[in-house]
Formats: C-alpha cells, structure tokens, sequence
C-alpha cells in the first residue's frame, strides 16, 4: 500500500515546495514492493502528492573487475526491504557537469508512480533513455523527472546504461569470450536488461508490461531506433518516442549526429589501439587498470569520419544490432510498432555564429552539394541582401523535417503502424548568468557539422516540455508561455504513451507522416507544410542529395 501525502499547492505554475521531506514516517511506503531481487520502499515525490517515487533500483551487478565489458547480470538478491530514496551513482564518465557520485556499480533504474496500490492497477509505461553522445549522462538528471507525467496517469521509468569505452569498447578479445561473436555494445545490453526488469517487475509498481512506450533523446533516441531495429528487442516495448535521432538512412548527417555507428571490424580495430594506448596487451590486464586512467581520452571523437562523431559508440555486432539500418529497412525486419519522432529548430545543422560570412556560405554549400548546388542555389536563394546564415539554416530545418518523412515511407514500406511527426520551435529561457548567445563560438567554414550555441530551440530543448517539468530546472526563469507549451505537448506525449496516437480521442489534430505536413510544436503550435514554397521540388532535392551518400 502506497501512504497518504500531504497537500501541496500548485496554484503557480513553477511552485517548487520548500522542503522534500525525510522522516521516514513521512517518506516511507505503508508496505514494501516485491521485485524479483527483493522488496523495496519508495518515498512521496517533492513535486506531485501522489507520485510516489522509486530511485536507484538495481536492476543489474556491478560493472566492475570481472564483469566489465560484460553483458549485465543479475544483481545481488537482498531480503529486508531497501528505502529507494537516492538516485543511483552514474556511470563513469567525463561529462559537461562533475557528479559527486559515479561507480562501476551504476545499473540502476528509477521508478515513478500514481498507484494507489500496486495490484489495482494497469498503467501506461514510460521507459526513458538518455543522451549525451554515448559519453555522458544520468537517469538522475532533474531535467528527467517524471513526476508530472506520472501524476497523468502513467508509469514513468528511467534507467542508467554503461557509456564511452565502459559501455562501447570492441575488441576481437571480447567478441571470443562472447557466445554470439560480439562486443561493443554492452551500453545497448544495459538498456535491454532494464527493460526486461520493467517487463518482469512493472506490475508490482501499477504498470502495465504489455503496454511499454520506449523514448529517448540524442544518443538515447539512436538507442531507441537501435532498438526499434533489433530483433533482441521485440516484445518488449510497443511504442516508441524518438526525439532528435530519427533520419532517412542516407541522410549523410548521419555521420555526424547521435545514430552514427561502426562496423565490427573497424570497432575492433579501434579496440586495440586503445588498449595499446593504455600501455597494456590483454583485455584481461584492462580489467584491471583504474577508472581513472580508463577515462583518459574517453570523449574522443573519430577523425575518420565526417563530422567527428564519438569515437565510443555502437557498432554492429551481429546480435544485438545485426544490420545497418538501410538493410533493415528495406527487408522489412524493425518492430512494427506507432512512432512519434521530430527535431528542433535550431539544431541538426542550423548555424548562428555572427562570423560565418558570406565566403564561409560559398565554400560550405560547393562542399555540401556539388552538382546539385545550381538546384540547391535556386531553391535557397542567397541575395545581397541576405544573411547567409539564415539561409543556410533555412535549408538545414528543411532537411530535417524532410528526412525524418522520407524515413517514414520507408518505414511504412513493411510496417501499418502509424509515424507522427514534430518540429520543435520554442526556445527556453536560457540558464541565469549564461554568457550572450555566439560568445566563444569558434568559427567553422568548410564541410563541417556546424551548430548554434545553446540558444534558441536547441539540441534537447523539448524536453523541459515534453516531461512539463520546468519545475525541477529552478535555473531559468520560466514564464506562463512555458507553461502552456509544456501542458499541450506533454499532453501529446501522453496521449501516445496511452493509445499510441498523438490525438485525443475526439481531436484529430496530428496528420501522419507522408502527407506533406509536420505538426510545428512552439508558443503557437500547428500544421505546416515540410518546406516553404516548392514542397515537391524541396523534397525532391533532399531526395537526391542523400542518393549521392552512402547508406547507413
């Protein structure tokens, strides 16, 4: 049984209560739920009084010693009832902000939900993976929060995945020791062993494991279509939430962007000049080098590739990502579920610093395009008159409402389920004491994956919507417009989590993709066309620019 909490009030969109509370008779849980390593107790969430929230839930062992660059294995079973009331240690890790606690010991999961008891209910479940390159990131981060969507009427799941040479690291050592031949991929292991705990565990919680919504941003949106794609996967979630990570497999940003990834025999080749870098010669003499030394050079990127993506990151393996996604797509073989998937404005391309000039413009679009600059010069014309930034940005949000409907008709080729699709173009309030807009920006002409600074609808900024929980990121100063916008998109979210359909039951507001249309998420939110002007002769050319690259 789940206790009574006290009242909170929420008149103002953004109150934040003065205090989470700690006595364990204000906290605890009446009675322990069961899960199949043991009971655990969960404490009332600071922001909704009747989300109750599970954290640092172990759903696998330790990562460390023996069983790095292992597949995960069951955690230590435990019989007095565990208080779940602080988020699990992250992974380790070099990232944009210091955790005080990272540990080998990291895979675990946290759990919110509305239960009033745990039998008596048949919830929607949420499971959430984050990004950040493969490299960085947290389950723990307060932009994840799930209260509010809970307080909705769903189960809301995050979970911690091994990341950077911890999670991604391929090497013919690994790949022996491997029953199916494979290594390198051991974050994406992580993830399926978390959703195999909610599968055999969300029940006791109010949740229902026939009705799974899996979702993710960045390199969590890439692990999301990983999963989409992988038959290790199938069965266990039916939806999918794909936030900044879904592109046409011939898109060639692939390259540069989250769903990049390796073959296996150029991940292990790159597995063993990291070892040889670190001064050793076995795979078993890695595992005992210090974690300190292991992060040395971690957030690396790969110069062999256009756009320097993370030298760390998925590689196909043979098991749990089998084929490249443009095989896959075109055998029909990706899990037949609905998908709901967009971008942001001002990311995937788009370029905001006040030095790239009209010579920089020049050289960037005869690299990009080639032949097809005469058509592309015509249907993105740049004047005199003109900043050629907005230009090229223009043409870099076409890309990626386009690319993400051509995805969709190959999608659909093999599969009846239903894609929605986004263009997210509110811009937050930025963090209090954040430098102006372009400041330090370094200036980058040439053929380069080129991206704004944190202004605008930057990479991940919907999620302060989609989630509606401005009130766990107290650092920007949050207006009503925000709060609007995060009521009607999380709404959205939620009516897919629910039904699979991003649509109320009565309005019908949301086209599908493959029409011609996106649905343009921001202070005003409606139906627009993929492109300005000539739809057809835009679409067209984006076609044929991504025929001249390569197939992912």
């Amino acid at each position: 049984m789940f206790a009574p909490r006290r009242s909170l009030d929420f008149s103002h969109p953004f109150h934040l209560p003065s205090t989470c509370w700690s006595s364990l008779l204000d906290t605890m849980l009446g009675g322990a739920i069961i899960t199949g390593s043991g009971p655990v107790l969960g404490v009332p969430s600071c922001y909704f009084d009747n989300v109750t929230v599970f954290k640092g839930i172990p759903y696998a062992a330790s990562t460390a010693g023996e069983n790095r660059w292992r597949p995960p294995s069951q955690p230590a079973h435990w019989v007095e009832p565990r208080l779940c009331d602080t988020f699990g240690p992250a992974c380790p890790q070099i990232g944009p902000a210091q955790l005080a606690n990272m540990s080998e010991d990291c895979l675990s999961l946290n759990v919110w939900t509305p239960a009033a008891s745990p039998h008596d209910h048949k919830l929607p479940v949420y499971v959430w993976i984050y990004g950040g390159r493969f490299i960085f990131g947290a389950a723990s981060e307060p932009t994840f929060d799930g209260a509010y969507l809970a307080s909705q009427g769903i189960v809301v799941v995050t979970i911690n995945y091994r990341l950077g040479v911890f999670g991604f690291l391929a090497h013919p050592e690994l790949s022996a020791e491997s029953a199916h031949g494979a290594s390198g991929n051991y974050g994406l292991l992580d993830q399926l062993c978390a959703m195999q705990w909610v599968r055999d565990n969300i029940a006791n919680f109010g949740g229902d494991p026939l009705n799974v919504t899996l979702g993710g941003q960045s390199a969590g949106s890439a692990s999301v279509g990983i999963h989409l794609y992988s038959p290790l996967s199938r069965g266990f979630f039916h939806r999918a939430i794909v936030e900044s990570g879904m592109r046409h497999p011939q898109d060639p940003l692939i390259s540069a962007l989250a769903p990049s990834y390796r073959t296996k025999e150029k991940a292990e080749t790159q597995g063993q000049a990291y070892v040889a870098e670190k001064g050793v010669k076995t795979i078993a003499q890695l595992r005992q080098v210090p974690v300190e030394h292991l992060l040395i050079g971690n957030n690396r990127n790969d110069e062999t590739m256009w756009g320097n993506p993370p030298f760390f990151r998925p590689c196909i393996d043979g098991y749990i990502f089998p084929r490249s996604y443009s095989s896959t797509l075109a055998g029909g073989s990706q899990a037949d579920v609905p998908v709901l998937t967009g971008h942001n404005r001002d990311e995937g391309g788009t370029y905001s610093d006040p030095r790239f000039d009209r010579n920089d413009y020049i050289e960037c679009t005869e690299a990009k395009f080639g032949p097809l600059l005469p058509r592309f010069d015509e249907l993105y014309p740049c004047g005199a008159d003109q900043d050629p930034r907005e230009v090229w940005s223009t043409a870099a949000r076409d890309n990626s409402r386009i690319t993400i409907d051509l995805w969709a008709q190959e999608f659909a080729k093999h599969c009846t389920s239903p894609v929605f699709t986004y263009h997210f173009t509110h811009a937050p309030p930025p963090r209090r004491g954040n430098p102006p807009p372009g400041s330090g920006q370094p200036k980058t002409p040439g053929y380069t994956y080129t991206k704004g600074p944190m202004a605008g609808s930057f990479h991940s900024a919907e999620l302060f919507y989609a989630f509606n929980n401005q009130y766990a990121n107290s650092d920007r100063d949050w207006t009503s417009e925000d709060a609007e916008v995060g009521k009607q998109m999380s709404a959205w979210w939620l009516n897919f989590i629910k039904r699979g359909d991003v649509n109320g039951k009565v309005e019908k507001q949301w086209p599908l993709a493959g029409q011609g249309q996106v649905m343009e998420i921001g202070s005003v939110s409606k139906v627009t066309p993929l492109a300005q002007g000539d739809v057809e002769s835009k679409v067209q050319f984006w076609r044929d620019h991504f025929a001249r690259h390569q197939r992912f």
